[in-house]
């Protein structure tokens, strides 16, 4: 009973930075967005991705389940740069950064994603497969 306690409050923390995000996409740039949430914003940088995975105390999983639950059933829709502002929100006190790469996608499209990164290690294997904005 007491796991589903504390999931039921990180879910409602969860959903309120989300509002919060939502409102500041809306309504400014996303260096402005990461500053208000506590996050670094690095979009300039030209380092590779990080290719190692984070290690996250266990204290943060019911807080990253529930933003990864929240984002998920987000009515305008669950993107990884939303998931990763909640997510770093919710997981400031580790020195989160914000980065975002492209890659060509298989019809030759464009392809953007977004990751989190803390101490130089990155929450997010897929984002190996990208090119940080910084050196395109």
């Amino acid at each position: 009973m007491k796991r589903h306690l504390r999931f039921a409050l990180e879910l409602v923390v969860a959903c309120y930075w989300l509002a919060r995000t939502e409102r500041g996409l809306r309504r400014t740039d996303l260096p402005s967005v990461c500053r208000t949430l506590g996050i670094a914003c690095d979009l300039s940088s030209a380092a590779p991705p990080a290719t190692e995975r984070a290690v996250l105390p266990r204290n943060t999983r019911t807080p990253v389940h529930a933003c990864q639950y929240a984002v998920a059933h987000w009515p305008p829709g669950n993107t990884c740069l939303r998931r990763c502002l909640v997510l770093g929100r919710r997981l400031r006190h580790l020195g989160p950064v914000l980065r975002i790469g492209v890659r060509r996608g298989e019809s030759g499209e464009f392809v953007a994603h977004s990751w989190l990164e803390i101490d130089g290690r990155t929450l997010d294997p897929e984002s190996a497969r990208y090119a940080t904005l910084g050196t395109v």
